[in-house]
């Protein structure tokens, strides 16, 4: 979640993972300690995406990096994950 606001004339940014409060919360969901097999979306999300052998990955917006784990344990070449947080 990145929101942007006025500063100065130019664009701040301002994360809400950089809350305390929230991300403390965020971290005790079940998707952020059991990852991709408690997250509603996963089982269609897997269905749609393709051969990862011996492909370049790039997760934008990675969070904890489930998708890129699964990325390597589906022998992608190369991972890289992206997080503004």
């Amino acid at each position: 979640m990145l929101y942007l606001g006025k500063s100065n004339g130019g664009f701040m940014k301002q994360n809400k993972y950089d809350d305390n409060v929230f991300f403390e919360k965020y971290g005790k969901m079940p998707r952020s300690i059991d990852g991709l097999d408690v997250a509603g979306e996963w089982p269609v999300l897997k269905k749609v995406l393709p051969d990862l052998n011996n492909k370049r990955v790039l997760d934008l917006g990675c969070g904890y990096g489930w998708h890129c784990r699964y990325a390597m344990e589906n022998n992608a070449k190369e991972v890289i994950g992206v997080d503004i947080s």
